[in-house]
This record gives structure tokens, C-alpha cells and sequence, in this order.
């Protein structure tokens, strides 16, 4: 019986501290350096990810990424100068650093000793980005991952604009090291309704896939879009519709949508 009581409150022990330690905040951070130079000169990789996270829906929060000595955040090993991105509640923490590692591969996170009100969290996008299996080598040392997102738009409070849900697709070109050199995007799957000035509008595209190009360094969208409902005399009805992505060692760019198999409506 003794025996039992103590494993027990081993396990109650043992639990607690588990819990403890869940509950402990987070430091998200990019990079860092023992040297401060070194570090100060990793800022000017900062840009495209900038870009990339604001396209992507990830908010850093005010006066972030901030430059700071790793003795001056409790918690964090001393010794070194990193780049912080943020500081979180470790049940907020997940979503944000999961996408961050998707576009910022080298992003870490290490616990923290910092009251609530301290901490400054980023604001994780309302739709997660999800890592496709499609990756491009491109010669002689980059390489171009597919990423997609799924996002919404609603009419105003008045009525105005459309109903729309589209899948976004991200091109974003990665050198050797992780750093993205270039980013491009389009519209994958579709459904639009709503009105204008011509009438309702209703229409979707569906069936989005992609190919690689035989010509190196090309990936090929294609999707199958369509109207529904009524069709003015002679307006499109169907078409097929692709998008080239062309990544080379230091950019990557998507053409203007092409169609094909054009059907318009009848007219009586």
C-alpha cells in the first residue's frame, strides 16, 4: 500500500511540473550571433521574409523583429545577440511557430521567465499555410517550394462586393541556406457569387493541379473554371486555365493566366 501511495504521488509530481512547464512563455526567434556585428548584418535578409509573412497573413507584433541581447530576456542563454520575433503564451505559440518554420526554416523558440503583460506575441493568419510535396531544384543551388492558403471575402455591411473562396497557391524560392530569394502567387480552386453592375455574377474554377514543365525550372497551374446559372448571349461559360511559374537562381515569376477550350453561350 505504501509502495502505491508513493508511485502515485510520483506521478502527481511528475504532472505537475509537466503542467508547469507547459504553461511556460516562449521566445520565438529568427536568428542570432555571438558576434553583434554578425548579427546586425542578418537584418538585411529580413525583407523578402517581411514580405512573405505579411502576404501570408502572419502579424509580428509593433517594433518586431527586434535586435536584443540574449542576457536581457530571462530565460534565454546568455552570451548571444538574437533577433526577436516575438514572445507568446505557450498555447499561442504553436500555430505562429509552425508557420514561421515553414518560410523561416531556422526559426527556434526557447522558453522564457516573462510576467503576461510582457509578452508580445504575433498574430497567426486566420487560415494556416500548408507545405505542398511539389519541390522544384533549381540550378545551380536554390530550390522552389509550393505552399497554399485558403482565403475568403465577404460583401460589406451594405451588400456590396462578391462571395469568394479561393485557394492561393505561394511560390517562394529558397537558396541553399533558407533564405528566400524570390516569392510569386495565383489562384487556385474558386467559387465566386454575388452582383454587379451587369447582373450575378456566379462562377468557379475546380479541379487545380500541378505539373512540372519538361523545360527545367518550370511548374505548370492548371485549373477548370466555369459559369453557373444564367449566361448572357455570347459571354464565357467554360474554359480551361493555366499559369507558367518560372523559377531561375534568383527569381521566380507566375504569367498571365492563358485559356483555353474556350466555350461561350448560345444565343437564340
Amino acid at each position: 500500500m505504501r509502495s502505491s501511495i508513493l508511485v502515485l504521488g510520483l506521478m502527481a509530481f511528475t504532472g505537475a511540473l509537466q503542467a508547469e512547464a507547459a504553461d511556460k512563455p516562449v521566445a520565438l526567434i529568427w536568428k542570432g550571433s555571438k558576434d553583434k556585428a554578425e548579427a546586425e548584418g542578418q537584418v538585411y535578409s529580413w525583407g523578402k521574409f517581411e514580405k512573405l509573412f505579411e502576404k501570408t497573413g502572419l502579424t509580428l507584433p509593433e517594433g518586431h523583429p527586434r535586435l536584443v541581447q540574449s542576457k536581457t530576456v530571462p530565460g534565454l542563454k546568455p552570451g548571444f545577440w538574437v533577433w526577436l520575433l516575438g514572445t507568446c503564451p505557450s498555447d499561442d505559440a504553436g500555430p505562429v511557430l509552425e508557420h514561421l518554420k515553414l518560410l523561416a526554416p531556422g526559426t527556434y523558440s526557447r522558453e522564457v521567465k516573462l510576467p503576461t503583460k510582457k509578452l508580445a506575441c504575433p498574430k497567426a493568419p486566420e487560415s494556416p499555410l500548408l507545405a505542398r510535396d511539389e519541390v522544384l531544384k533549381v540550378p545551380p543551388d536554390a530550390t522552389l517550394r509550393v505552399f497554399t492558403q485558403e482565403e475568403t471575402e465577404s460583401p460589406d455591411e451594405e451588400g456590396n462586393g462578391n462571395t469568394v473562396s479561393r485557394t492561393r497557391f505561394h511560390f517562394v524560392l529558397f537558396s541553399k541556406d533558407g533564405e528566400v530569394l524570390d516569392t510569386a502567387d495565383t489562384e487556385g480552386d474558386m467559387d465566386v457569387s454575388g452582383n454587379d453592375s451587369s447582373g450575378p455574377i456566379a462562377y468557379r474554377c475546380t479541379n487545380t493541379r500541378l505539373e512540372t514543365s519538361k523545360n527545367k525550372g518550370k511548374v505548370v497551374l492548371t485549373r477548370q473554371c466555369g459559369a453557373s446559372g444564367f449566361a448572357e448571349c455570347g459571354s464565357m461559360v467554360s474554359a480551361d486555365e493555366s499559369v507558367t511559374v518560372t523559377g531561375t537562381d534568383l527569381a521566380v515569376s507566375a504569367s498571365a493566366m492563358e485559356r483555353t477550350n474556350i466555350e461561350h453561350a448560345e444565343c437564340e
